[in-house]
């Protein structure tokens, strides 16, 4: 069966306890015709308790991505950043796309993620500077 929705699109729950809320696709299951949403202040988050296994690993409640009918979900357009029915075309590069009906915009519903802080790397000192600088060091 054809689906609109992906992993990774942004969403809005269009029905359920959740209505009205944007979530991102965490997985489809095709099988059964249920996403995985994912995202802060849903009430379809299932809590888990788990025993610490080792003395390293902390044990405690923890939550997973729900899951909602495929039915209950909309994209949502990153051009008009409203929710939108897909509808599909032959984009310029002879590739089938999905597109916002509302608007006619390429369906691109990812939103720009931040680009995350990189460790900062230890500085070494090269083989070649340690004797010259213990030779400073000496007079």
């Amino acid at each position: 069966m054809k689906y609109s929705v992906k992993k990774d699109d942004y969403v809005m729950i269009i029905a359920g306890k959740d209505k009205g809320k944007t979530a991102r696709v965490g997985a489809v299951n095709r099988e059964t015709g249920r996403v995985l949403v994912e995202g802060d202040d849903l009430n379809t988050v299932n809590t888990k308790a788990v025993k610490a296994r080792k003395a390293s690993e902390k044990g405690g409640l923890i939550k997973q991505p729900g899951s909602v009918d495929i039915s209950n979900v909309m994209p949502i357009c990153s051009a008009c950043n409203k929710p939108t029915r897909v509808g599909y075309r032959i984009g310029e590069d002879g590739k089938r796309e999905r597109y916002c009906v509302k608007c006619k915009a390429t369906l691109v519903t990812k939103k720009a993620t931040a680009k995350k802080a990189t460790k900062a790397k230890a500085t070494r000192r090269k083989k070649s500077d340690a004797p010259a600088e213990a030779e400073k060091s000496a007079e």
